[in-house]
């Protein structure tokens, strides 16, 4: 019976699971590169939706608003300054149909007609992207921006029980004040607000539609705000209970971005603004792309540059970090337009790319000429979609910084030695993985590695979590001897893999005898750069610097071995490829079709021509929210981030530890020890408590199934 229990118990478990996207803390979506050395890239001074798909586009109709562009044709390694007036950004209005119009053929009042007119009725308005943000342009002007709210997909409804409220975002609410099924047509009494305060307030007949006018926003007159149709009023299953059925609705803000000559947004000033587009420039300022940096321009928006001193590499970039779902997408093809049917890390940000190095590792091949991709013929045939991914040499950046080798290294060409200064890595759907002893079908994931101006400092005594249970304690040091010396143990889940003494100025590496029949595998590097002694008499402290840890959870990729729609063709040293073998792939007209993992194609929702896109979708999820149990008071948890002293460990067995210590070396001043904080481990956080919630409500339901059975 207990047994019985848990089995439920768990299953509940797996049950309550949320189904959700990679999670992570910022999404990074980067142009196509500007490269000075490369045959290829060396000339790409101009972005738009299609290289840099940060930039807003609208796949169902295909059109886009935004480009980015440098007038500025001699920039190398030596010269890296985009001059006063030669960066240029610039927005221009498209128009769209209302889905009210596309869908029932009714318009809207005030709305536009073809070529961004203004009538008493119109099936269209005006949108355009701002700095990679979709806004619309009031009564079809470019120059006065507000934000999109809410906009029904064509296949939404929502449904309002008479008396309830419809929270639209902003302060807005549509509540439902009476309904009446015995008249004909139909009748619904809608109260439209904002922030509590009534803006229109009427009855519609079921098949109406309701559009709120505001009289005059950002000296605009009769501006559209608000559209919904009535589809349906009906009786539910309780006599009493009448509903409303609400579709095509769609609302904006009334708080407008009124742009003029002359207004600065980040390094821009406005040059041109009118009802068509607006153009802005660096009119003042000067941008230098110096070597590994950010330059942000506005907002969101910024160019990274890479760090290199041989070649001038950057690409711009928009950060995103507030919570939400964000589309990483590739370059669109277009039966009409765009064409290409391959995706490598430069049409497709979403692959692993190295803008220090220029290295990349994947690419997305569709092998089948475009005549058979169009409107009329949706199917990528069985074996024609490819997926590839090759391995790259990369320096441990202990040997570029050092010049010091790693132990089992790469020498060039990938190939093993007693010691090497590099290893290999690759992409793999996205994200980055290491290529164990060079071998591209054996697949470790990297936990850690420190950028070249990255330090750890651990007080003597004190643990480095870092990641996937391994853990690096400081035991002892010893500051009076010469060279100066750290006593390192290195765990995994509480089990020591290795424990030894290194001297400042030395490489502590852990190198694993076997790992997925690879011999003598490099798992962890850390170069001890100093050992001294702090403010406190008795507080020594080690620095280590450019650390390197990998999992030895190995991918052993084989051939025959599937992976979504794939199954691996080849897996070899060199290279694993990857390709639709039995699955004919359907791209019908407004879907999804998932490869694999995050991997997908989005497929416009256009009969009149094909077009799709490659995308991974990431998720950034809010700040945790913990309880406080002395005060029952809610706050943010702080991020996650490694400090620069860690927290001192428990200082358990003192007399084991003494025995053990080699002589000569400092131990921790054990009365001054202080208590260890409480870890995850420790207590159970309310997420855990949820997911136990979660676990129980399962079993209820599965009990009360049970029963009903029987």
């Amino acid at each position: 019976m207990i047994k019985n229990l848990i089995i439920i118990l768990a299953f509940a478990l797996i049950l309550a699971a949320p189904a959700i996207g990679a999670n992570v803390t910022a999404v990074e979506i980067h142009g196509v590169v500007f490269d000075s050395i490369s045959k290829i890239y060396n000339k790409t001074l101009q972005w738009d939706a299609q290289n840099f798909t940060g930039f807003w586009y609208a796949s169902g109709g295909g059109k886009d608003s935004e480009t980015l562009t440098i007038t500025e044709s001699n920039l190398t390694a030596s010269r890296r300054v985009i001059q006063k007036e030669k960066l240029l950004y610039e927005t221009v209005r498209t128009d769209q149909n209302y889905t009210l119009y596309s869908q029932t053929g009714k318009e809207v009042e005030n709305g536009l007609s073809k070529g961004f007119i203004k009538g008493a009725t119109g099936g269209k308005y005006a949108r355009l992207g701002w700095f990679g943000d979709l806004y619309v342009a009031v009564n079809g002007k470019a120059n006065k921006l507000a934000k999109l709210i809410k906009e029904q997909k064509k296949e939404e409804k929502q449904t309002l029980k008479l008396g309830t409220s419809w929270n639209l975002g902003e302060g807005y609410n549509l509540t439902v004040d009476a309904l009446d099924t015995k008249t004909s047509p139909r009748q619904a009494w809608l109260n439209f607000t904002k922030d509590g305060r009534t803006l229109d307030n009427r009855v519609i007949n079921e098949g109406e539609v309701f559009t709120y006018i505001e009289k005059s926003i950002s000296q605009e007159s009769d501006v559209p705000v608000f559209v919904t149709y009535v589809e349906s009023i009906f009786t539910g299953a309780e006599e009493t209970a009448t509903f409303v059925q609400l579709r095509y609705t769609w609302l904006i803000s009334q708080n407008v971005l009124d742009i003029k000559a002359g207004d600065k947004f980040g390094i821009f000033e406005v040059k041109e603004a009118n009802e068509n587009h607006v153009l802005l420039h660096n009119k003042d300022t000067e941008i230098n792309l110096d070597q590994n940096t950010v330059q942000p321009l506005y907002g969101d928006l910024k160019f990274k540059v890479a760090d290199s001193s041989t070649a001038l590499r950057f690409y711009p970039i928009l950060e995103k970090t507030k919570p939400g779902k964000y589309e990483l997408r590739g370059g669109t093809y277009d039966e009409k337009k765009y064409q290409s049917l391959v995706w490598d890390e430069q049409r497709f940000p979403g692959f692993w790319y190295v803008l220090n190095s220029g290295k990349r590792s994947e690419t997305l091949t569709i092998d089948q000429s475009p005549l058979t991709l169009t409107a009329s013929s949706r199917v990528i045939q069985a074996e024609k979609l490819l997926y590839n991914t090759s391995r790259t040499e990369q320096n441990y950046t202990l040997y570029t910084e050092t010049g010091k080798k790693v132990e089992n290294g790469l020498a060039t060409g990938f190939i093993k030695s007693t010691t090497g200064g590099k290893y290999a890595r690759l992409g793999w759907f996205g994200n980055v993985h290491v290529a164990v002893n060079g071998k591209a079908n054996k697949l470790a994931k990297l936990i850690k590695e420190q950028k070249k101006e990255e330090k750890q400092t651990l007080k003597l005594g004190t643990s480095w979590n870092l990641g996937e249970g391994y853990n690096l304690t400081v035991e002892a040091l010893d500051t009076k001897t010469s060279p100066r010396q750290a006593w390192l143990n290195f765990t995994k889940d509480g089990r020591t893999l290795d424990n030894r003494i290194v001297n400042e100025g030395e490489v502590f590496t852990y190198v694993e005898k076997s790992v997925s029949v690879e011999s003598d595998v490099p798992i962890f590097v850390t170069y001890v750069e100093s050992i001294f002694t702090g403010s406190e008499g008795m507080a020594t402290f080690v620095q280590l610097r450019y650390t390197w840890l990998i999992s030895q959870k190995v991918l052993d990729i084989k051939a025959g071995d599937k992976f979504g729609v794939f199954e691996v063709k080849e897996a070899n040293e060199n290279h694993v490829l990857l390709y639709n073998k039995d699955t004919a792939i359907n791209l019908d007209q407004n879907t999804v079709q998932t490869l694999y993992g995050e991997l997908k194609f989005k497929v416009a929702d256009s009969s009149t021509a094909l077009r799709f896109y490659p995308l991974f979708e990431h998720t950034i999820l809010p700040p945790k929210v913990e309880v406080n149990a002395t005060s029952a008071t809610t706050t943010n948890a702080p991020t996650a981030t490694v400090t620069a002293v860690a927290t001192p460990a428990s200082a358990a067995q003192p007399s084991s530890l003494n025995a053990a210590a080699p002589s000569g070396i400092l131990q921790p001043n054990l009365a001054q020890t202080e208590a260890p904080e409480k870890t995850e481990a420790d207590t159970a956080t309310p997420a855990q408590w949820n997911w136990v919630l979660y676990a129980i409500a399962g079993f209820v339901a599965i009990v009360y199934l049970v029963k009903r059975r029987v």
